[in-house]
């Protein structure tokens, strides 16, 4: 079970929420949350490293100690990328209007998963999205980026990786991706037989998204693919934050040596004839613009791409005004009713 749900132990803090929700300001709060554990990791091994190289003259030392340090931070590689909570239910779906319904499922490896399902407001359905959300928390601070899609008529599920809130294991690229296979599965099987689906990943869900949409598409009615603020690779995001400073900018190659894109997507042309949509603040600290550049680059046609000029990471539905709300639905509309 979840703890830290609206009681009256916690309605301040639920009233708080239901006016940052208002205002539109409850991306860039979770986002700042997000990253505080990979931020302050990486600082305090640029602190310790500064520290050392004070206290030695030779390059060569420096190198060394710097290699050293840097392959401590990144062949942690599950601490980097993964940050689950098992217990906390950040935002309670009935305190803003929701009232989602609990599923439980396997993968393939026997793990049991949780998801939450959304249905539609208005019948019947036009599509079903499944939601691979993000790297931190779990799917109780991820369902509000698009459970607001249901008042336009799609049904939304959104589902927890291994080790993440009621989900059983420990997340890894390799079981994220089976519970990828496990989510689009259960919906095709249980909820939408034959029905029109949109993959959508956010984030570090984004990789798993691409991932499962290569491995399912000849089993999906499979109409679109998000990635929504993303990545391709482990290794190439890797390599982009060590050449943000000087200090790590000649340990780049590392990234290739410590980690492994055994489970990224590994030929992203291949989801054509599948539309795909990338979306990329360009302002996003936390991935960087290039990282989705990257991505369409090597998608075939049909892709779109919307660079949001003002965009930070993840917040094209929750700020800009919410004009990408009323884009997107148009977006979908062609797609599912051509």
């Amino acid at each position: 079970m979840y703890f830290g749900a609206c009681t009256h132990h916690s309605a301040a803090r639920c009233d708080a929420f239901a006016q940052v929700k208002k205002v539109g300001l409850f991306n860039g709060l979770y986002c700042q949350a997000q990253l505080a554990p990979i931020n302050a990791q990486f600082d305090g091994v640029m602190q310790l490293a500064i520290i050392l190289m004070k206290m030695m003259r030779t390059k060569l030392t420096w190198f060394l100690i710097l290699a050293i340090l840097s392959i401590l931070m990144l062949s942690g590689c599950s601490s980097l990328f993964y940050y689950p909570d098992k217990k906390r239910l950040y935002y309670d779906p009935k305190v803003v209007g929701y009232a989602p319904e609990d599923i439980f499922f396997t993968d393939a490896a026997q793990r049991k998963l949780h998801g939450w399902w959304f249905p539609a407001k208005k019948a019947p359905a036009k599509a079903t999205i499944v939601f691979f959300h993000g790297n931190a928390e779990n799917l109780t601070s991820h369902y509000l980026q698009l459970a607001w899609i249901t008042d336009e008529g799609y049904n939304l599920f959104i589902f927890d990786f291994p080790g993440y809130g009621l989900s059983e294991g420990k997340p890894t690229p390799r079981s994220c991706v089976e519970s990828g296979h496990a989510a689009v599965d259960w919906v095709a099987k249980n909820k939408s037989p034959g029905g029109p689906v949109i993959i959508y990943g956010q984030s570090m869900g984004g990789i798993v998204a691409l991932r499962t949409a290569i491995d399912k598409k000849s089993e999906l009615n499979l109409k679109l693919v998000v990635a929504d603020s993303t990545f391709d690779s482990f290794q190439k995001i890797a390599r982009v934050k060590l050449a943000h400073t000087w200090l790590t900018w000649p340990l780049q190659p590392l990234s290739y040596l410590l980690f492994s894109d055994r489970w990224a997507p590994q030929d992203l042309a291949a989801i054509s004839p599948i539309p795909v949509l990338v979306i990329h603040g360009q302002k996003d600290m936390v991935v960087e613009p290039e990282l989705g550049e990257i991505i369409f680059d090597k998608l075939a046609e049909p892709k779109a791409f919307w660079r949001i000029p003002e965009g930070a990471h993840t917040d094209v539905f929750w700020r800009h005004d919410r004009q990408y709300r009323a884009k997107f639905i148009t977006f979908l509309e062609k797609l599912v009713h051509p």
